[in-house]
């Protein structure tokens, strides 16, 4: 059979192959091609007929020459995807150190802006013009009376009740008229907020609520009793008024009573929604005597 008859032989003969100083096969030639795709082989091994004495290397035997080919285009694409994947990690080296330097000299910055931004409301405040918060008031939680028992809510201007009219008369406002908001008092006066309270008797007492945890808390979720307050007004076009509210924050970390010191809201849509609202904050458990939140609300066009 002449040389060129043996190089263009089919592919499905079968083929024997030298791997080192040994010959082995016989095997189909489908057998070379995919020790060829797995390296095994290369286009440089020597192939030859089985029966046949001259071996060629395989990029030379017509048969294969097309296998040959794809092997190496597949080696040539595997060696870009290398080099681009090193490319690639070395980049993303570069850009990790620039953004941890980054991170260590604006970290303490970025931090500090978050958290006032948080406890300011500079987020989102367009969305609620016309209501305005003032900054809450975090005490130990004291039994309130019955509601019949009642004082001036401090508004800047009002006209300060006698001291007969606590309890059993109407407070007194400007002009004699109805006070715009009003909120139940306790008979105890007030417990120092902090670690330590002092009672009416000048027995200390532990508090175990953070303050600090308890007040990001209000400030990271305050906008949720702000739709409230958005919903109401819309209910009521023009309506312009100090909406004072006190909340316990039970051992559990959950919100559990809630006082709206406004008579107009005592009851009703605004009141559901708030306490709906401030049951899902996430205050966290704790021991020891209950807190309470005091917060104002004003609606209506700022002032100048």
């Amino acid at each position: 059979m002449a040389a060129g008859q043996e190089l263009a032989a089919d592919v499905d003969g079968q083929w024997l192959f030298r791997h080192g100083d040994l010959v082995l096969g016989p095997v189909s030639g489908n057998h070379i091609v995919e020790k060829l795709k797995t390296g095994e082989l290369t286009p440089e091994s020597l192939l030859a007929l089985a029966g046949e004495r001259d071996f060629h290397p395989m990029k030379d035997v017509e048969p294969f020459k097309v296998h040959v080919a794809l092997a190496e285009a597949r080696a040539r694409v595997d060696a870009a995807v290398l080099v681009e994947r090193e490319k690639n990690r070395k980049r993303m080296m570069v850009l990790g150190g620039v953004a941890g330097g980054l991170a260590l000299v604006l970290g303490s910055g970025g931090l500090y802006l978050a958290r006032n931004a948080a406890v300011h409301g500079w987020f989102g405040e367009e969305e609620f013009e016309g209501i305005e918060m003032e900054a809450p008031v975090i005490r130990v939680a004291q039994a309130r009376p019955d509601d019949e028992e009642l004082f001036d809510y401090p508004i800047p201007g009002a006209v300060k009740p006698k001291q007969g009219d606590v309890g059993g008369g109407k407070p007194a406002t400007p002009g004699g008229g109805k006070p715009t908001a009003v909120a139940s008092v306790d008979r105890k006066p007030p417990r120092p907020s902090g670690n330590v309270a002092t009672d009416p008797d000048g027995m200390q007492v532990a508090q175990q609520f953070d303050q600090s945890a308890i007040n990001r808390v209000v400030a990271g979720n305050k906008s949720t009793l702000f739709r409230c307050l958005k919903e109401e007004a819309a209910r009521s076009p023009g309506l312009a008024a100090r909406i004072p509210l006190e909340f316990v924050i039970g051992n559990d970390g959950r919100v559990n009573k809630l006082w709206v010191d406004n008579p107009q809201f005592k009851k009703g849509p605004l009141y559901d929604c708030l306490f709906t609202e401030l049951q899902k904050w996430p205050f966290r458990a704790y021991e020891g005597e209950r807190a309470t939140v005091g917060l104002s609300f004003t609606l209506g066009p700022k002032k100048g």
